[in-house]
Parts: structure tokens; sequence; C-alpha cells
């Protein structure tokens, strides 16, 4: 005769749109979940089998229930399709362009941290650009320049500096404890004499560092422990698995320490925090000074009745004083407007931020081989005056 048998599917009306966040099951749906949601809320989504036993009725053979089957819950994420489309266009289009290897774009909401788009691009072997790994959450990388803010935010939470307080970023190169400080067009004549907001708005290395170095170089733990308050290298513990554990930021002893350490480390060097992590730093001064901790998922829903909501979780009611987020917002708002950051501009509204550039050397040797790869990074909010 005919036997049917039931065989289950993961369906994804969506195909592969925020694929690693999502999460997969196993083709055997026995071995169940694979990454992503899916496995971080396995036992909320799988359900109870039931057992029944087959039992001899009125010579009859029928199907007893013992233990009725138990449907798992629904999770209802924070992700918006139509974000996470264009996201994901947008960064498959510049990396195309640019022929980059990895992407990650992120869009968080302010207030709520909610996550509304995660895309995660690799280059494979093809050429094709596909969803390989979750790297905004488990990419440990050397932010560049997108750390200047939490430096130069040290120092103004410390009074060490005031927005407008010149430094002589000389020709373009500077002399740091006997290692050349190089400013991107240090080959045209470099800056001279800038302000602190003018620093950050053509992101001079020398501006930074010299900042830093002169305020903490006898104390560098103090300039740390600022970057601690202000929250950066706070653990996230996010909802999803292989997450980065914590930024790596290391406390100055004697053994890991050198001259020229506070003033690379100041410029975004010799750490390397998640993108993630990042991108709550810039949440909270958007926030004004509240960082909430980047959610995926909104509620559980169990059929069709929400039985829990998930709420926004404050990781740091205030990373800083009144005083210098506003700072530090104003001149975000002019690296958009006036500085480096134009291209990340809208004509419609004000948009803050900083971009970031970091050189990593590939292996040994990397600078003289001339094998030089870029990360390059922009994390930043809109609209200025009342971010979304």
């Amino acid at each position: 005769g005919f036997h049917e048998q039931a065989f289950n599917q993961r369906k994804k009306p969506f195909g592969s749109l925020a694929m690693r966040t999502l999460g997969d099951m196993y083709s055997d749906m026995t071995l169940g979940a694979k990454n992503g949601l899916e496995l971080q809320y396995d036992s909320i989504l799988r359900g109870k089998d039931g057992i029944t036993h087959r039992q001899k009725v009125m010579n009859k053979y029928l199907n007893i229930v013992d233990i009725p089957p138990v449907d798992g819950c629904d999770i209802i994420t924070t992700i918006d399709v139509s974000m996470q489309d264009i996201a994901e266009k947008a960064l498959v289009d510049k990396l195309k362009e640019i022929n980059g290897n990895v992407g990650v774009a992120v869009l968080m909401e302010v207030k709520t941290g909610e996550i509304k788009a995660i895309v995660n691009m690799t280059k494979c072997n093809d050429g094709i650009y596909r969803e390989i790994r979750n790297n905004a959450v488990s990419d440990m990388m050397e932010p560049g320049s997108t750390f200047k803010t939490a430096s130069i935010m040290v120092a103004l939470e410390d009074g060490k500096i005031t927005p407008d307080q010149e430094i002589d970023t000389k020709n373009g190169v500077y002399m740091m404890h006997g290692r050349p400080m190089k400013d991107h067009n240090w080959h045209r004549g470099g800056y001279g004499v800038i302000d602190v907001t003018k620093v950050l708005m053509v992101s001079s290395n020398i501006g930074v560092s010299r900042v830093i170095d002169e305020n903490y170089h006898s104390h560098p733990e103090k300039y740390v422990e600022g970057l601690y308050k202000l929250g950066i290298a706070t653990p996230l513990n996010l909802d999803i698995p292989g997450a980065a554990k914590k930024p790596n930021i290391r406390m100055p002893n004697k053994n890991n320490w050198s001259k020229t350490a506070l003033a690379w480390m100041s410029i975004g060097y010799e750490t390397q925090v998640p993108p993630i992590n990042t991108l709550t730093f810039y949440n909270a001064i958007a926030n004004n000074g509240v960082m909430v901790k980047p959610k995926f998922v909104k509620s559980i829903v169990k059929d069709g009745e929400v039985i829990e909501e998930i709420p926004t979780e404050v990781i740091n009611p205030a990373i800083a004083s009144p005083k210098t987020i506003e700072q530090i917002q104003v001149i975000l708002e002019k690296v958009v407007s006036e500085g480096l950051g134009k291209k990340a501009g809208s004509k419609q509204f004000r948009v803050s931020g900083k971009t970031g550039t970091a050189q990593v050397s590939q292996g040994a040797g990397g600078y003289k081989t001339g094998t030089m790869q870029y990360l390059v990074s922009f994390c930043g909010y809109f609209p200025s005056e009342e971010p979304k």
C-alpha cells in the first residue's frame, strides 16, 4: 500500500534576507537549529513531541493519544524587511564598486535599540556576495578613526580640552616618541594649527594622539578608565550565538605597554571592537548619553497572542555628562556637514557621524610587500536634531 511520510522544512518567504541573524535549521530537522536566533530561541520555537500508542478497539486498530504534542511559539524579530532589503542592495552595490572582501551594515533604532537591518556580506570564490558569517557581531577588528570620537570624549569629560582649543598638527608628520605619526594629507603639507572640532572633522591622527598623549602619557590607565566609563568596552551579551564576548581594550601594565602605545591606541589601533559595539556606543551619543542594548527580538507569540514582550535594556543610563554629550553631538554633525563625512550627508535632513579607516598589514612583512588591506567604516545617526 501507500505510506505517507511527513517532511518538515523551514520556509523562508524572504529568501536569504538577514539569513545569518535569523539563522538556519539542519536539513535533518531532528538535529534542530544550526545558528542565529533560530538556535538561541530553539527551545521556544521547537515545541514538544506528543506520544501515541496503537490499540485494538472493537477489532479496529486506533491511534490513542497519551500526551498531545505542543506547538512551538513564534518569535517576532525587530528586523524590518524593506529596510533590510535596501541595506543589503546598497551594501552589495558598494562592495562591487570597491571590490571589497567583506561588508557589514547595521541599522539600529536609537531609543529602543531595535536592530532594523543587519547585513553581512562576504565575497565568495565565484565572485558572488553571500552571508557566510555574522561579522557584525563576531568580528574583532581595529576600529580605526571611528574610535577617535571616544578618545576626544574622554579628554572633554576630564576637562583636559575644550572643542575650540587649538592643536598644532605641524605639516602632517609628527614624531611621536621616535615613531612618525602621519595625517592622511601629509604629502600636501598637513593641516597646521587647528582646533579640537576640526581635528575630528578632518580626522587628524596627530591632533587626536597629541591631545591624548600630552594629557595622559604619565597616567595611561586614566585614559583607559575613561574609555571604560564611556561603555565602549562593555560586553553586550547579545542573544546571537557566536557573538564576540567583549571588546579588547587593554588596561596598561608594564608588560603590555610601550611609549607609543597610548598614541596609537587613541586613534583606534591596538584595540579590537566588534562593529555592533561601535554602533552601540554611537547610538548612546545619539540617545543623549543613554546606552541601550541592541535588540533582535521584540516579542514571543503563541497562537497569535503575545505571551512575552522583550523590553529595551539600558546598559548605562549616562555614558558621559550632558555637557560632553552636547559638545560631541555638535562636532559629529560638523564632521558630516563640513568635514570628511560629507558623503554620508543628505539634502533632506542633517546627519551626524564619523568616518574611519584602519590599515591592516597582511601577514609578516605586509608593510614591505605592499599587500595592505583597509578597513573602511562610517558610524553615525540621523536626523541630527532628533535621531531616529
